[in-house]
């Protein structure tokens, strides 16, 4: 699979060419109307007294049956199309490329659901594909852990995280591949995955869910159109709330494109 050649950005360009075709009308049903020859002395002096001429016209010669119709050639066996190409992802040294901190036995065991998460949520482009990593591998401290070090008490009472109750700020401590914060975010992405993580927090972090996650958030955000258009500091705040380790997700995302645009 040539993955990158797929991802490299590419405008195509069509040209259109118009041919015009002139066609003769010759009449009605396609027939031509021509002029009827007269034989010569057909219309000769009118002489009352003699007898009418009659004029014997020859029947017209018959015309030439039509050739039997010619054998249709065999129709040409289609040329092979070549394979459609694979959805656009990261190969495992690329993502250990980008990410130079991450253990080698997490690169084989995250990237392949990685990649089906990136397809699922439109991240198809070298510039997306860098941001979500950069922000995914400092959110996870290159990808060692989908729960967050911190016991997440000072979350606690935070209204607009939707902590209402007593516990929720340890409770819905950050987890998952960009580390989900706070009840509300965790009812919203119930509703959105059908897995109830309000009762069941935890499951947030198994890595069949832990990047599923992180495309909700990041779909959520609308962050693949402020990739492409507000750059890598935006999204950074829009995924931290500030400038945290602002250094670091620039630097990967600037790593990212390298690897991704000139592998």
């Amino acid at each position: 699979m040539n993955v990158s050649r797929s991802r490299h950005f590419g405008v195509a360009l069509a040209a259109a060419t118009l041919i015009a075709t002139g066609a003769a009308v010759i009449g009605p049903g396609g027939v031509a109307n021509a002029a009827t020859a007269v034989p010569a002395g057909f219309y000769g002096p009118l002489d009352a007294s003699a007898p009418p001429r009659v004029e014997t016209l020859r029947a017209a010669k018959p015309a030439p049956a039509d050739p039997a119709p010619a054998e249709p050639a065999a129709a040409a066996e289609p040329a092979p199309q070549p394979p459609a190409p694979a959805p656009a992802g990261v190969t495992p040294d690329e993502l250990g490329r980008i990410v130079p901190g991450m253990p080698a036995e997490k690169i084989a065991e995250y990237v392949a659901p990685l990649n089906a998460a990136m397809e699922r949520g439109g991240i198809d482009n070298p510039v997306r594909q860098a941001a979500f990593i950069a922000q995914l591998a400092v959110e996870s401290d290159s990808f060692r852990t989908f729960e967050e070090y911190a016991s997440g008490g000072a979350y606690e009472g935070r209204a607009d995280l939707g902590n209402t109750q007593a516990g929720d700020g340890e409770r819905y401590k950050g987890r998952g591949a960009i580390q989900i914060t706070g009840r509300h975010n965790y009812e919203s992405l119930s509703q959105f995955t059908g897995i109830d993580f309000v009762a069941h927090p935890e499951l947030v972090e198994a890595p069949e869910n832990a990047f599923t996650t992180a495309v909700w958030y990041w779909q959520s955000r609308d962050l693949n159109q402020v990739a492409d258009s507000a750059g890598i500091v935006r999204v950074s705040e829009l995924v931290n709330g500030g400038h945290h380790a602002l250094e670091r997700r620039v630097a990967d995302f600037q790593r990212g494109l390298d690897v991704l645009i000139r592998p």
